[in-house]
């Protein structure tokens, strides 16, 4: 059985990237990184490899898509997700990279990473 991959999670809502964070360790991840902003964010995936991205966006979506732009291009092979608001969604373009639904992510996460 090869290691879980480290995450990086980056999320503004402090209640809900504990939560996340606390969910992952639970599920076995060992190595799990939280920034607050995407700056923090960039000084993460600029020392560490990750083999997967957890970025929380909101509108404007912009800025967590030129995060998720920046670490797939720094980290081609880790898995990008978005964490979006159920009411968020239909603000969400069409693009290369999955999205999970904050408010079922508990129930999909895991199978999707």
């Amino acid at each position: 059985m090869s290691p879980l991959p480290a995450i990086l999670v980056c999320e503004p809502d402090i209640l809900f990237r504990e939560a996340l964070r606390n969910f992952l360790l639970a599920a076995g991840y060992s190595q799990i990184e939280v920034a607050v902003t995407a700056r923090e964010a960039l000084a993460k995936l600029r020392r560490e490899r990750y083999g997967v991205v957890l970025i929380g966006v909101s509108r404007p979506l912009s800025r967590g898509q030129r995060l998720a732009v920046v670490a797939q291009r720094r980290q081609p092979g880790a898995k990008i997700l978005f964490l979006v608001s159920a009411k968020d969604q239909p603000w969400i373009p069409d693009a290369s990279f999955e999205y999970v639904i904050k408010e079922y992510i508990f129930s999909n996460l895991l199978e999707l990473m």
